[in-house]
């Protein structure tokens, strides 16, 4: 039992934080709307942040490789921030081209499909991976298709969020580094835009454009080289000369790409996915989205329906 001496000295001190807190809350003005609070909703505040490092190429599928010989593009349904730390290389992003110097970010956006044509022997390139709600997904547009120069702050905000990443246990020290890295992105989308390699090639530009109008129609490189009035060996070298994969490749990344989408925004059954997304039957859909996702499209329908109604309910 505390003593009456002990117990006074508990009373007078939260009496005078009362005391404090009544002074406080005298000075608060009345609300204009009483629906309408102060909130971090405006916050870029990206979500199961990973980081990892490459400095050295393999053939193997998936997030553990990283290769210029493998001639494939490469998917992921997560937005892949990478910063060429040291050694300079060429990163494709769908028909676009860009040398990645020292000092250098590209951001890829979910499902972009992208490759790598070229990598200095020697490199160390810094991959920043996370989910973001769609609905901030305008705020780093200007990002897309634009990799960008980092100036000395931006060094720094990069350098800071990396340390508090390696330091956090989830909760509170998370929340910061995300806070940290939604920092980063934001200044990113001001900084100076990295030039292309080169424009995209007229031949490059008609077949994508065709191939993007509509998918149910014949793709094959036959009926591709017949309505562009070139020959099929023509169209096929020149096609990868210009966009860095082949041109099967680019048509199958394009169809995928398009389910993907149906999937997460459309009620249409997987079988329609399949059909509308030009693919020839359900069979060979499932075979190539596992080949590139590793999951059925039923599946990743699920997880992306889990992931969004999580970020719902955490808003």
């Amino acid at each position: 039992m505390a003593s009456p001496r002990l117990t006074t000295s508990i009373l007078e001190r939260e009496g005078k934080e009362l005391n404090e807190i009544a002074r406080l809350a005298s000075g608060i003005e009345e609300p204009r709307d009483y629906f309408a609070g102060k909130d971090w909703g405006e916050l870029l505040l990206p979500r199961e942040i990973l980081c990892f490092t490459r400095s050295k190429q393999s053939q193997e599928k998936g997030w553990s490789s990283l290769s210029t010989k493998a001639k494939r593009y490469d998917q992921h349904r997560r937005f892949v921030l990478l910063t060429a730390l040291q050694g300079r290389g060429q990163v494709g992003v769908e028909t676009g081209l860009w040398n990645l110097d020292e000092g250098e970010s590209i951001l890829m956006f979910p499902h972009q499909s992208h490759y790598y044509a070229e990598i200095a022997e020697e490199f160390s390139w810094l991959f920043v991976t996370f989910e973001l709600p769609v609905s901030f997904w305008p705020c780093l547009q200007v990002l897309r298709d634009s990799p960008r120069h980092l100036s000395s702050n931006l060094e720094g905000k990069l350098r800071s969020f990396l340390v508090q990443w390696m330091r956090s246990e989830g909760g509170a020290s998370a929340l910061a580094a995300a806070n940290s890295l939604g920092a980063f992105l934001s200044e990113l989308t001001e900084s100076e835009r990295v030039t292309a390699v080169g424009k995209e090639s007229d031949l490059v530009r008609k077949v994508r454009e065709k191939v993007q109008a509509d998918l149910k129609e014949n793709l094959s490189v036959k009926a591709l080289s017949e309505s562009l009035g070139v020959s099929g060996s023509y169209l096929r070298e020149r096609f990868r000369e210009g966009a860095g994969v082949s041109l099967g490749h680019f048509v199958r990344s394009v169809r995928l790409m398009e389910a993907t989408r149906l999937l997460r925004d459309s009620s249409l059954s997987v079988r329609e996915v399949a059909e509308r997304s030009g693919f020839g039957s359900f069979t060979a859909f499932s075979r190539a989205f596992g080949q590139v996702y590793g999951t059925s499209p039923s599946v990743y329908r699920k997880s992306v329906a889990r992931i969004e109604r999580d970020v719902t309910l955490g808003e």
